[in-house]
């Protein structure tokens, strides 16, 4: 299944051309990169946040994937909802979901659901995507979308 983009053009340039020079404003060439076990980034419209996510995300390493987790603002789909296969299109490229790894998550924990309806209009994962393929074009994602969980549960979940 490929994912079509659902906010490109309202939360970020919606032509390649124009979405890489917004992307390439925002990051900082140059900075030293150091390897991260996890990061945090805003998830608003480029013009908002993409000053801080260009900043964090030049400077990381890239893991070969990203387990991405987002807010979900929309309220459909499972509590945590991971999609497990096929691609997310942005003006720029396609990237691809690890499915192996995406497989073993929705198989080890009980509160992950195979679930594509909560993907399909978010934008808090999808505007994270211009940065993590401007890092490499061969990088993978596990997009994780996450409606309302106890502090159990994201623990039970960031452990397993």
């Amino acid at each position: 299944m490929k994912r079509r983009a659902a906010v490109a053009g309202q939360f970020y340039y919606g032509t390649s051309s124009r979405l890489l020079r917004q992307v390439e404003e925002y990051t900082v060439a140059g900075n030293t990169k150091e390897e991260a076990i996890g990061i945090v980034v805003p998830h608003a419209g480029l013009i908002y946040s993409g000053p801080v996510a260009g900043a964090v995300y030049s400077s990381i390493r890239p893991p070969k994937t990203f387990v991405m987790l987002g807010p979900n603002h929309t309220g459909l789909g499972a509590t945590a909802a991971l999609m497990d296969e096929g691609e997310w299109e942005i003006p720029t490229g396609t990237i691809s979901i690890d499915r192996g790894l995406a497989g073993r998550i929705a198989r080890e924990n009980a509160i992950v659901s195979r679930d594509v309806q909560a993907h399909a209009f978010e934008h808090s994962l999808e505007v994270q995507l211009p940065f993590i393929a401007h890092l490499s074009p061969d990088i993978r994602i596990v997009p994780i979308a996450l409606l309302s969980l106890t502090v159990d549960e994201c623990l039970e979940l960031g452990e397993k």
